[in-house]
C-alpha cells in the first residue's frame, strides 16, 4: 500500500469519525428538542384546560347568581299560587278531595300541589294531586325543611339559612324530588293559620332548564366543546363528587346540598376511563389539579380534573385532544429530520469536497517538491557522470603536475576536486527528501558561486511531515539560504565566503539555522528586514526584498518563532516551529 493510499483512507476515517460525531450530537440535539418540546406543548395544552375550567368556574357562579334570581321569581309566583289555591279550597284539609288538588293545579298552571299536616311528631303530605306525595313524611328531610315547615305551623315565619321566606311563607332550593328522584323540582309552602294544613304547590325543572340552556352553563360547555375547536376541548364534566363517589350521605352529614342526585351536575360524561373516579377522589383530598394521558378508542387524550369550591364541593373534568400535540410533535420531527439530512447531505459533499482540493493541494505540493528533488537528484546524476566522464582528464591532469613536480598546484587541484565531490557525496546522507532536494540545489549554486556551504541536519528521522508543511520547509531553507548566499557574495571578499545550515530536532521543535560571515545587519534594520519589500542590498533587478517576509509569514502560519542576531563576525538566522 503505497503513502498516498494510506493518506487518503487516513483521511476517510478521519471525516467518518467526524460525521459520526456530528450525527451523534444531531441526534442527542433533536432528543433533547422532542422533549422539550413536548413538553412545551402540553403544558400550553394544560394551560388552555385551565383556563377552560377557569371560565366554567366563573359560569358556575354566574349561573348561580342567576338561578337564585329565577328561582326567586318561581319561588314569589309559588306563593301567589298557594294565596289563589287558600281562596279555594276548604280550610279544612278533610274536606279537600285529591280530584279538586288536581283541578286546581292545571287552573294555576303549576305541576302539583301538596297539602301537609302534622302527624305525630312528623309533617306529611296528607292530600296531593300527585298520588306518590301522599303520607309522605319529611321528617328524614334536610333539618332546614323541616325546621322551616314547623316554623310556619307554628305561624312564626321561617328563619333558615337556606331557601326564601317571604310573609307566611319559605321556598326552598331546587332540589331532586323524594317521590319522583327523576325531577328536580322547585317548591312553595305557605300558611297563614286560617287553615288546618300547609299549602305547598310545586312546578318541575322545565323553566329552570330552559333557562340553563340557554345562559347557563351547559350552554357555555356547550360553546366550547362545539363552537370552539382551537382549544382542544372534547368534553367537560363537571362531576358532583357526593354522587359520582358513592359519598352521599357523609355529604349529607357535613350538611352539603345539591341540585340532583346524578353524577355530572353539568357537560356530558361518555369519554369514560377507569381512573376517573381515583382522579377525582384524589384531587377531594388534595384540592390540587390531576391529570393524565388516556387511550380511547386508539386515540390519546389528556384527561385533566380540577377542584372549584363552590357553596357545594363540584370537580370539573376535561378531556382533551392530545393527539394534536402528538400531530404537531410529528409535524416538527419530520421539518427537522428533513433539515438534519438536508444539513447531512450538505455537509457530506462540503466535506467530500474539501479532502477532494486539500488532497489535490497536497498532490500538486508533492508533486512539486518531486520535481524539485528529481530536478537535483538528476543534476547530482549528471555532476556524477561528468566527473567519471572528466575521471581521465583530472587522473592525466594530476600525472602532468607530479611529473614536473608541480606539487603546490598538485594540493590546490586536488582539494578543489576533492571538496566538490565530497559536497556531492555528502547530500546524499539527509533523509528528508524535500530538504535533500533543496539543499542539494543549494550546494551546486554554492559550487558555482565559489562559497563555502557546509549544512548539518541531525536526527530529521523522527519528524513527520505532511506534503503542504514540506513545502513551506524547503521554502524557508530556501529563502534564509538565499539570503545569506546575497549577503557574503555583497560582502566585498574575494574568498572566504562561508554559509552553514544547521537542522535538528530540539524541544518539540523543528529548528533551522542559516550562518553567515557576511556585512552585519544594523540594528536598527534588525526589525525592518521582514517587512514585504524591505532590502539591505543595492538594487540590482534581482532582489525583491520578500524573501525574509515570507519566511516570517510561513513562521507565524505554524506559530513559531524567528530571530536575528548579527555582529562583525558572523549574521544569525534561527527558525524554530512546533512539531
Amino acid at each position: 500500500m503505497n503513502t498516498k493510499t494510506a493518506m487518503q483512507k487516513k483521511q476517510l476515517r478521519f471525516s467518518a469519525f467526524i460525521l459520526m460525531i456530528a450525527l451523534i450530537i444531531v441526534l442527542l440535539t433533536d432528543s433533547v428538542f422532542y422533549h422539550f418540546t413536548k413538553s412545551m406543548l402540553t403544558s400550553q395544552l394544560e394551560e388552555r384546560m385551565q383556563l377552560i375550567a377557569d371560565n366554567v368556574a366563573v359560569s358556575i357562579k354566574l349561573s348561580k347568581t342567576g338561578q337564585s334570581y329565577v328561582e326567586n321569581l318561581i319561588g314569589v309566583n309559588l306563593r301567589t299560587a298557594s294565596v289563589a289555591a287558600q281562596y279555594r279550597l276548604n280550610p279544612d284539609i278533610e274536606k279537600v278531595s285529591n280530584e279538586e288538588l288536581v283541578q286546581l293545579s292545571k287552573e294555576l298552571m303549576v305541576d302539583h300541589i301538596t297539602l301537609m299536616k302534622r302527624s305525630g311528631d312528623d309533617i306529611i303530605g296528607y292530600k296531593s294531586s300527585d298520588p306518590k306525595e301522599i303520607n309522605l313524611s319529611t321528617k328524614g328531610w334536610s333539618h332546614d325543611w323541616f325546621k322551616a315547615f314547623n316554623q310556619l305551623l307554628d305561624t312564626t315565619n321561617a328563619n333558615v339559612a337556606s331557601g326564601q321566606t317571604l310573609p307566611h311563607y319559605w321556598s326552598g332550593p331546587l332540589n331532586t324530588s323524594s317521590s319522583n328522584p327523576q325531577y328536580v323540582d322547585k317548591w312553595g309552602y305557605y300558611y297563614d293559620g286560617t287553615t288546618n294544613y300547609i299549602i305547598d304547590p310545586y312546578v318541575h325543572d322545565t323553566y329552570y332548564n330552559e333557562y340553563q340552556e340557554k345562559t347557563g352553563v351547559d350552554s357555555v360547555i356547550q360553546e366550547m366543546v362545539h363552537n370552539n375547536t382551537n382549544n382542544g376541548a372534547k368534553e367537560i364534566s363537571i362531576f358532583n363528587p357526593p354522587i359520582f363517589l358513592k359519598q352521599q350521605e357523609q355529604y349529607k352529614q357535613e350538611g352539603y346540598t345539591w341540585f340532583a342526585d346524578r353524577e355530572i351536575l353539568f357537560g356530558s360524561y361518555t369519554m369514560k376511563d377507569d381512573r376517573d373516579r381515583e382522579y377525582v377522589q384524589e384531587v377531594m383530598s388534595t384540592k390540587q389539579r390531576k391529570q393524565f394521558i388516556s387511550t380511547l378508542d386508539g386515540k390519546q387524550y389528556l384527561k385533566m380534573f380540577i377542584p372549584l369550591q363552590l357553596d357545594f364541593p363540584v370537580v370539573v373534568g376535561l378531556t382533551a385532544d392530545y393527539e394534536q400535540v402528538q400531530a404537531s410533535l410529528r409535524q416538527q420531527q419530520t421539518s427537522l429530520l428533513i433539515l438534519i439530512v438536508s444539513t447531512a447531505i450538505v455537509a457530506f459533499i462540503i466535506v467530500f469536497l474539501s479532502i477532494r482540493l486539500i488532497n489535490r493541494n497536497k498532490e500538486a505540493a508533492v508533486e512539486s517538491i518531486q520535481e524539485v528533488y528529481i530536478e537535483n537528484i538528476d543534476s547530482l546524476f549528471r555532476s556524477m557522470k561528468e566527473q567519471r566522464h572528466d575521471f581521465n582528464n583530472h587522473v592525466a591532469t594530476i600525472s602532468s603536475l607530479v611529473y614536473f613536480k608541480q606539487y603546490e598546484e598538485l594540493q590546490k587541484y586536488t582539494n578543489e576536486f576533492i571538496g566538490e565531490t565530497t559536497a556531492l557525496n555528502d547530500i546524499i546522507q539527509i533523509n528528508v527528501p524535500a530538504l535533500c532536494a533543496i539543499v542539494q540545489s543549494k550546494v551546486i549554486q554554492a559550487v558555482e558561486r565559489k562559497i563555502n556551504f557546509q549544512h548539518e541536519v541531525e536526527n530529521l528521522n523522527r519528524l513527520q511531515l505532511g506534503a503542504l508543511k514540506a513545502t513551506d520547509m524547503v521554502k524557508i531553507v530556501s529563502n534564509l539560504v538565499d539570503n545569506a548566499f546575497e549577503a557574503v557574495s555583497h560582502s566585498g571578499k574575494a574568498s572566504d565566503l562561508e554559509v552553514k545550515l544547521i537542522g535538528r530536532i530540539e524541544n518539540k521543535q523543528l529548528v533551522f539555522e542559516v550562518i553567515n560571515n557576511g556585512l552585519p545587519i544594523p540594528e536598527n534594520m534588525q526589525n525592518k528586514i521582514f517587512e514585504a519589500g524591505f532590502t539591505t542590498k543595492a538594487s540590482s533587478g534581482k532582489n525583491s526584498g520578500l524573501g525574509l517576509h515570507i519566511v516570517k509569514k510561513i513562521v507565524d502560519t505554524y506559530h513559531g518563532s524567528i530571530h536575528v542576531k548579527s555582529d562583525d563576525d558572523q549574521t544569525r538566522f534561527q527558525v524554530a516551529i512546533p512539531v
